[in-house]
């Protein structure tokens, strides 16, 4: 095998097991969320925007993945937690954790939460260690009542103690 053919093949093996360790970052929060009330807002679905079009290769390839949450008990309300592999505004991956509260739920989109990371204005620091923040945009206001984002970078995630003390603690309290 050619040195190119070995680094494509070891490229797509470590994306697999990237993929993998990200899918069970999902299914242990999944668990911990369900406990507290909280049931996924989107079944299994991770990602969007993924294309089979020849023309769009860039988009072979996911560019984030997501989880969404409801509650039964707060109607108009959604948590979430997305991973941001790549954007022209991080070196690394990011870790997004959002509550947000909308006028009607209806509105909501899977993507909300990184829209506003990317494009809102950080309006009010609520905890810069976490870099925590409420966000305003001028697209978005008429369907969201309130917003509470805070992030970190993806590598910072490397056990089970961390998914729950630092992913859904944090989660719990937005």
């Amino acid at each position: 095998m050619s040195k190119k053919g070995k680094n494509i093949t070891e490229a797509f093996q470590f994306m697999h097991t990237f993929y993998s360790e990200v899918a069970q970052l999902f299914i242990k929060l999944d668990d911990l969320m369900e406990k507290e009330g909280w049931i996924s807002a989107r079944g299994n679905t991770t990602t969007t925007d993924v294309s089979k079009d020849l023309l769009k290769p860039k988009k072979w390839l996911p560019e984030e993945s997501f989880r969404l949450y409801e509650n039964k008990d707060i109607p108009n309300m959604r948590k979430g937690i997305i991973v941001s592999y790549v954007h022209e505004n991080i070196e690394e991956p990011l870790l997004i954790i959002g509550a947000i509260t909308y006028n009607n739920i209806g509105e909501a989109e899977d993507l909300d939460i990184l829209k506003i990371w990317f494009w809102g204005k950080k309006q009010k620091i609520l905890n810069q260690a976490y870099s925590e923040f409420e966000y305003e945009n001028e697209e978005l206001p008429s369907k969201i009542k309130k917003n509470v984002l805070c992030a970190m970078d993806l590598v910072d995630i490397t056990s089970e103690v961390d998914i729950n003390n630092k992913v859904f603690k944090k989660m719990m309290e937005l």
